[in-house]
């Protein structure tokens, strides 16, 4: 049996909390994304890239999923946490070296792909489109995600 991790799971709507949404599914539409946006940018290694895309989150399968909101509301605990995820990964061999515009690639496919999820199961809101679209504008990738987020 393989062994996954729900994500949405202290989420208040129920479409998103019983969406079946898991950790590996994610990963999978994050690396998606990220290719999509290494071809548009025309980045010629993108390896490490991929790699970081599809194992970002394998350290959830350890540690579990921690809420966005839990970890804007406590600080310390997110911060502890993500000292824990940079462990579990190292454990388990996970490393990469991602530049400053592959690791914003990569951070705006993670918070683009959530925002997707939630659309597709009827729920708006979930995430800043403000901040997405600015995330994606800063990165030359402004009407990609436009058309995407329509």
């Amino acid at each position: 049996m393989k062994h996954t991790v729900n994500r949405w799971h202290c989420y208040p709507d129920e479409r998103l909390r019983n969406s079946g949404d898991t950790i590996d599914g994610h990963q999978w539409r994050v690396w998606k994304l990220c290719v999509e946006f290494a071809v548009a940018l025309k980045l010629k290694d993108r390896s490490e890239l991929i790699f970081a895309a599809i194992n970002h989150d394998e350290a959830e399968k350890v540690l579990g999923d921690m809420p966005g909101p839990a970890k804007e509301r406590f600080p310390a605990l997110a911060a502890a946490y993500a000292e824990a995820e940079k462990t579990v990964m190292a454990e388990m061999g996970f490393r990469w070296s991602l530049t400053d515009q592959e690791a914003a690639i990569l951070h705006l496919a993670d918070k683009l792909d959530g925002e997707l999820w939630a659309r597709k199961h009827g729920v708006t809101g979930s995430h800043d489109c403000d901040k997405l679209q600015s995330m994606a504008d800063d990165l030359g990738l402004g009407e990609m995600v436009m058309g995407m987020l329509k």
